[in-house]
């Protein structure tokens, strides 16, 4: 945003309707707004400004289109990127611009671009090279577009030109007639197609002109250098006055006649001249005055009747439409404390001394006056105060005698803050210092310093107000408040009484004593006391608080008049005296000046009812309260922007004549951001704004200098954002809107509530069948259910019948078992009986062998010899094997086959061995079946585990009865 000069204040009391308009000049420079070129990024020339019939304004400038709304500017260059020389907006809110070899016009699309759309389709090839367009005006006609080389004038959708016999120069639009000067010919009014010439008296000639305006005798044709002539409809005369004196010096470029029927003039020189319709110098400002450059190329006045200036270096604002004026830097003025008119002049009071001048010359001069500084008071100044015809400068380094243009030193008791006499004693004069109060006298006409300091109090004496005969009452900012009681000559200060909170004061703090209506007042940090001498305390006064609105007031100043002035703090106000006696609060007019005042060292002079002066921080300000303005103007709010924060993208690019669609805007796009403005141009910088997104909120935001919003993750559904402003008057903006909508997510939109609908069917369809299935399953289970209890019958049924039958077969193995251990224990006995039998035979067989061989009797022998053959027939082992074998098998069904079978590389006499382990007959036993000795039955044993595969743990025996 620009910066401002000089800082930000309005004063002013409202007024019901109309404006009134000094007939003089004003004392002071209006306030200025400087829009720097880096700060807009703009080329540095503006060569014309259109204002918008929707509150915008549109500047023709280097680098192109510049558009403001109070809070933004926006740059719309050429296509052709060359400069813009001018631009006006139409009545259908069309903005045409006028460049090298184009024209055309900027209007809003469907998403607020201003796009540019050009006319030279409509331009026959032969008159398309017609330079700089200079000039458009709208006529009822159509528009008219006017360069050096031709006249386009512009209406539906086709041209009609007008040739210059050799170049034309500058048009105006005067009492809604076009005049257009062409050098060496003459001036001329555009009547249709045709130019009819004007006579000039011969006066113009060849001098150039640089503007015409409307006058209420005629015409005013203004030159460069040449002077101002007033066209009367049938001759010319010279306009002769101080302001045309002014411009041909100052080589007068541009001008403009206001609302208020005053005039503007810019200049190539020095700055911009305002006058009357007389010529009477209003205001001039220029670089001296705050202005960022002195040649200005154009002026336009904006709805509120304050002028913009398009300047050779930058674009400035000038608040003309306002009763205050300044005295600040730019007028030679630092920090003010204090002012007075005495004896024809005004002295200002500032933390650098005196300046001075005279205040007729000021009042008729103000744009040029000249401030000098008083000599020998340089310094920090405290208080100017007219006493006895005297004016009294209190100074940091003492106190000043000033009469008219001398200053003399009378105390040099450092820190005059105030002085009082008292009513008693009109040759006395009391002065609050930084170490107590000092004791003037006047003698022999002249006032001398008695004493430096009056015995009896020592503390610094800001304020002090006659309570009584012989009595005081002063405050100390930072410690109370006192009531000094002196002697008859006050020489001494008897004794005093000391208010803090004890007392009923709010704070020892910010407390301070002032005379209104000829009582002691005290203001504090909560409002404005009373003391009630009865019960000795410090009493809120009601009816003062509720007058003031309960401010924190810590200033009061009551002059001739019986308005009361008062300070807060950061803001001013007055308590103005009506007819019946009563007070009303206006504080609407000086919200502006808040936190621009010395705190506290708040000052106001109210000189009369047409010069007020505050002492501020950069100086002084002037406010006439005759000037009236009507502070509760309307203005416009505007949504600038609309963007989409995922991607960056902008839906809404501005369009002051609101939108032209609705937006619906994809789930995944619910996150927006909102950039709106108001375009209260006086107070940019302190507009205050308020939102409300319908839909989504329930009520409006508190107000806030933002002026942005943001908003994410947003719901689906429809949306209306809503933006107003307020400026520091507490006037509320229209409201501007932007309606939208969001799309819902994938799986809450149309097709899925489509697939969704068929995935309910389909499910109720899934519960219906399976709802059918465990109904058939039911029957099903109920069905094998009953199966299966019949088959459990059955299989308890059969099971039983198996236990029967196992039960029989139990027995009958048990039968078997016995029968078989009945024929193991038949085989085991038939065996030990062949055992024995084998043994008996054996023995008899070793007898008879030994008979043999003692016998000597062949036949004998040979007997014998025939038994031990028989014998050898009994015990022959293949025969005694097979009847053990068939035996065995009966009893052991198919062991040996099993045994074979899985073990066929055992030998017949292993198998043996097999047989008679199973059957449990020790090895010594064997050893006698088998015909061999116990060692061969051990190693056959060992052959046969071997056989087998049986580890060394495992019992051979074990393993043949199991197997």
């Amino acid at each position: 945003m620009g910066r401002i000069l000089p800082p930000t204040f309005l004063l002013g009391f409202i007024c019901l309707s109309g404006f009134l308009f000094a007939q003089q000049s004003r004392i002071g420079i209006p306030k200025i707004t400087n829009y720097d070129i880096s700060e807009i990024y703009a080329g540095s020339q503006t060569w014309m400004i259109s204002s918008s019939i929707r509150g915008l304004m549109y500047f023709a400038n280097n680098d192109g289109i510049f558009r403001f709304d109070g809070q933004n500017w926006d740059k719309f260059p050429l296509p052709s990127g060359t400069v813009v020389r001018s631009v006006r907006e139409s009545g259908d809110g069309l903005v045409y611009a006028g460049g090298f070899n184009e024209i055309g016009y900027y209007n809003y699309d469907h998403k607020g671009v201003f796009r540019f759309n050009s006319l030279m389709g409509f331009i026959p090839d032969s008159l398309r090279d017609f330079g700089e367009v200079w000039k458009i005006h709208e006529m009822p006609q159509g528009i008219v577009f006017q360069s050096f080389e031709q006249i386009m004038l512009f209406s539906d959708s086709s041209f009609r030109f007008i040739k210059p016999e050799k170049q034309f120069h500058f048009s105006f639009k005067v009492h809604d007639e076009i005049y257009v000067q062409e050098p060496e010919k003459g001036l001329f009014r555009l009547a249709g197609d045709r130019l009819i010439a004007i006579p000039d008296n011969g006066l113009i000639g060849n001098e150039l002109i640089w503007a015409m305006l409307p006058h209420p005798k005629g015409i005013l044709i203004c030159t460069a250098q040449n002077g101002i002539y007033l066209y009367d409809g049938l001759g010319m005369k010279e306009w002769k006055n101080p302001a045309a004196d002014y411009l041909r010096k100052s080589q007068l470029y541009c001008g403009l006649q206001t609302k208020s029927e005053h005039y503007a003039f810019g200049t190539i020189q020095n700055g911009m001249l305002s006058c009357d319709d007389k010529g009477n110098i209003l205001q001039i400002v220029n670089q001296k005055g705050g202005l960022q450059d002195n040649t200005v190329l154009s002026i336009a006045e904006d709805q509120y009747e304050n002028l913009w200036l398009g300047l050779d270096n930058g674009i400035s604002y000038i608040e003309t439409h306002s009763p205050l004026r300044y005295l600040n830097q730019n007028s030679g003025f630092s920090a003010g404390y204090a002012l007075k008119i005495f004896k024809g002049n005004i002295f200002f009071g500032t933390n650098r001394g005196v300046l001075y001048t005279s205040w007729p010359d000021l009042q008729a001069h103000a744009y040029d006056a000249d401030f000098k500084p008083l000599i020998g008071c340089e310094g920090q100044v405290w208080c100017l105060q007219e006493i006895d015809s005297s004016l009294f400068c209190g100074h940091n380094n003492g106190v000043f005698l000033i009469d008219k243009q001398k200053a003399e030193m009378i105390s040099d008791v450092p820190g005059g803050w105030t002085f009082l006499q008292p009513e008693d004693r009109k040759d006395i004069l009391l002065c609050g210092t930084y170490t107590g109060i000092s004791r003037f006298e006047k003698k022999e006409g002249k006032w001398l310093l008695t004493q430096r300091q009056i015995e009896g109090f020592g503390e610094s004496s800001r304020f002090l107000v006659q309570a009584a005969k012989q009595q005081v009452w002063m405050s100390h900012g930072y410690k109370g408040i006192y009531r000094l009681f002196f002697n008859e000559d006050y020489t001494r200060v008897l004794s005093f009484d000391f208010y803090t909170e004890d007392a009923g004061l709010p704070s020892f703090k910010g407390n301070n004593v002032f005379e209104i209506d000829q009582q002691s007042i005290f203001a504090t940090d909560s409002g404005v006391y009373a003391y009630n001498p009865g019960m000795k305390r410090f009493q809120p006064d009601e009816v003062f608080n509720k007058i003031a609105n309960q401010k924190p007031i810590n200033f009061l100043y009551q002059g001739k008049g019986s308005n009361i002035w008062y300070f807060t703090f950061s803001e001013a106000g007055v308590l103005r005296r009506q007819e019946d006696g009563s007070l009303v609060n206006i504080e609407l007019p000086f919200r502006e000046m808040e936190n621009s005042f010395i705190k506290g060292f708040q000052f106001v002079y109210p000189f009369n009812q047409e010069h007020v002066f505050f002492a501020s921080q950069k100086g002084f300000v002037h406010y006439d309260p005759s000037y009236q303005k009507d502070y509760k103007h309307p203005f416009q709010s505007f949504i600038h922007a609309v963007a989409v924060m995922a991607n960056d993208s902008v839906l809404f690019h501005g369009d002051p004549r609101g939108q032209t669609d609705q937006p619906r805007l994809p789930y995944r796009y619910n996150q927006l951001e909102f950039q709106f403005s108001a375009n209260d141009f006086e107070n940019p910088l302190n507009l205050l704004f308020s939102t409300y997104l319908e839909g989504f909120e329930n009520e409006w935001t508190p107000w806030s200098e933002r002026n942005t919003r943001e908003f994410t993750n947003l719901k689906h559904g429809h949306y209306i954002f809503r933006v107003r402003g307020k400026n520091i008057y507490g006037q509320v903006s229209s409201e501007s809107v932007y309606a939208f909508g969001i799309l819902p997510p994938w799986y809450l939109s149309n097709l899925a509530y489509v697939v969704y609908a068929f995935l309910l069917l389909f499910v109720f369809y899934q519960i219906y069948r399976y709802n059918r299935m465990r109904v058939r399953k039911s029957e099903a289970r109920e069905k094998e259910r009953q199966q299966r209890l019949f088959r459990e019958k059955e299989k308890r049924l059969k099971t039983q019948a198996l236990e029967s039958e196992k039960e029989v077969i139990k027995l009958r193995n048990e039968k078997l078992r016995a029968e078989m251990m009945q024929k193991d224990k038949e085989l085991a006995n038939a065996t030990m009986q062949m055992i024995q039998k084998g043994k008996s035979l054996q023995n008899i067989k070793t007898k008879l062998t030994n008979l043999k061989n003692e016998s000597k009797d062949d036949l004998t022998k040979n007997q014998i010899q025939s038994l031990i053959r028989k014998i050898n027939k009994e015990i022959d082992t293949e025969g005694q094997w097979e009847v053990f074998e068939h035996h065995f098998e009966s009893v052991h069904e198919e062991f040996l086959k099993r045994i074979k079978t899985q073990f066929p590389q055992l030998s017949p006499g292993e198998l043996k061995l097999c047989a008679y382990l199973r059957l449990n007959i020790s090895s010594k036993e064997i050893a006698t079946l088998m015909n061999i000795s116990t060692r061969g039955v051990e190693i056959s044993r060992y052959r046969l585990r071997r056989k087998l595969n049986l580890d060394r743990q495992a019992n051979l025996s074990d393993f043949i009865i199991n197997f």
